[in-house]
């Protein structure tokens, strides 16, 4: 997302000279050192629109969501009108996993922005994405391999339904600790997951054609038909050909290399897509999903050890990942950590996190019995069994698609 534009200061008081230091800082991407100049400035004027959406902004690029919220959600009531501090509330309450605050906040930002560019892309944006992580959900499990393959033959309809209710209200319905979640042992709720998803690709959509109708800026464009066809389409090669026409236009555009790294890996170019992620977090270190391609590298390649690090720091920067908490958890039980590891597949685990074969059990049952701790070992070994022989005996008599 651009950054605002800079805030007007009527003289050189002490407020607006911490205003101005602050807002240098940032535009430098030097947002560590911008912190503690615009909490000095948001403690002499703890209203200013200004000193709170750039202090919050700067803590999300830190890795501190839940420190940036209360920050955008003041700036958000101070100007109504202004659509910047709901399209970083609605990234901040993301990267925490919480989906359905996330999603009314960036629509939020397309009706303040009135359908700009920029609100469009971002809202466009996280919907790509969450039908991608919604659709890797559906296919940890037999249950909902059938409806992963349904969805992506739908969703490449050219005009897939509309929701039967508000995204926001389907993602409370799927989250782990809803009220309807919390009264069931049964496992992730596969219809919702699928109806979430094409609500998804639908908004993704709209999104898509209302930029196209624009024409304010062509990369933007190529952009999202480059998000369209690697989330929903399944076409890496054509994704990156679109990836590349926008980056003509904005060569050292950080969101655009960390998406050209993701096209490539998916179309199995490592090498490519370590050096494009490499040259997003050159520009900008906090780019999570250039992060994330690096440590799939890493991870693809058994490197462990250079792994780890970009793992730790994408922990950091996505605290309600448990993806990346798992990923994090594999790598230290591999570099001899088996305290660490335990700890984040328990957490992780415990939260339902999906373990439909029982590998991830079977590995905190190894990292276990490296501490020691034999009968929690065991226990975590006979529901490996469990979940495995389960898993066998559903794929036996259930789907032909779960071998997939």
């Amino acid at each position: 997302m651009a950054l605002p534009a800079a805030p007007q200061s009527p003289g050189d008081t002490g407020f607006d000279a911490l205003l101005k230091q602050g807002f240098e800082f940032h535009q430098q991407a030097r947002f560590a050192e911008a912190i503690p100049v615009l909490e000095q400035a948001r403690r002499l004027q703890p209203g200013d629109y200004f000193a709170n959406l750039l202090l919050g902004i700067d803590l999300l690029r830190t890795g501190k969501p839940t420190d940036a919220i209360p920050r955008l959600q003041l700036a958000a009531r101070v100007k109504p009108a202004e659509e910047f501090p709901e399209e970083y509330l609605g990234e901040a309450e993301a990267a925490l996993g919480h989906f359905a605050p996330a999603a009314e906040a960036y629509q939020r930002a397309v009706e303040r922005g009135h359908g700009s560019e920029q609100a469009l892309e971002a809202w466009a944006g996280f919907a790509l994405e969450r039908f991608r992580s919604l659709g890797e959900g559906l296919r940890a499990s037999v249950s909902g391999t059938a409806a992963a393959q349904r969805l992506g033959q739908a969703a490449l309809q050219p005009a897939p339904p509309a929701c039967p209710a508000p995204i926001p209200a389907l993602e409370r319905k799927l989250a782990p600790h809803s009220p309807a979640a919390q009264r069931s042992s049964a496992p992730p709720d596969v219809e919702t997951a699928y109806q979430l998803s094409l609500c998804y690709a639908f908004a993704a959509g709209q999104a898509a054609a209302q930029l196209q109708n624009a024409h304010e800026d062509t990369a933007a464009v190529h952009r999202l038909r480059g998000d369209v066809l690697l989330r929903i389409a399944a076409d890496a090669p054509g994704a990156e050909a679109e990836y590349r026409q926008a980056l003509a236009a904005h060569p050292r555009d950080p969101a655009l290399l960390e998406r050209l790294a993701e096209a490539q890996l998916t179309a199995g170019d490592a090498e490519g897509a370590r050096l494009s992620a490499q040259a997003a977090l050159a520009i900008d270190p906090h780019r999570r999903e250039a992060l994330r391609t690096l440590a799939s590298v890493a991870m693809n390649n058994r490197d462990y050890d250079q792994a780890l690090p970009t793992l730790r720091q994408l922990s950091h920067e996505a605290p309600g990942d448990r993806t990346v908490q798992v990923e994090l958890a594999r790598a230290l039980a591999q570099t001899g950590s088996p305290q660490q590891a335990a700890a984040l597949l328990a957490s992780a685990l415990g939260e339902g996190y999906p373990d439909e074969k029982g590998a991830l059990h079977a590995l905190l049952a190894t990292t276990l019995r490296k501490l020691g701790r034999d009968a929690d070992a065991a226990k975590a070994d006979a529901e490996a069994r469990r979940l495995s022989d389960a898993f066998q005996a559903q794929a036996a008599h259930g789907s032909p698609d779960a071998s997939q």
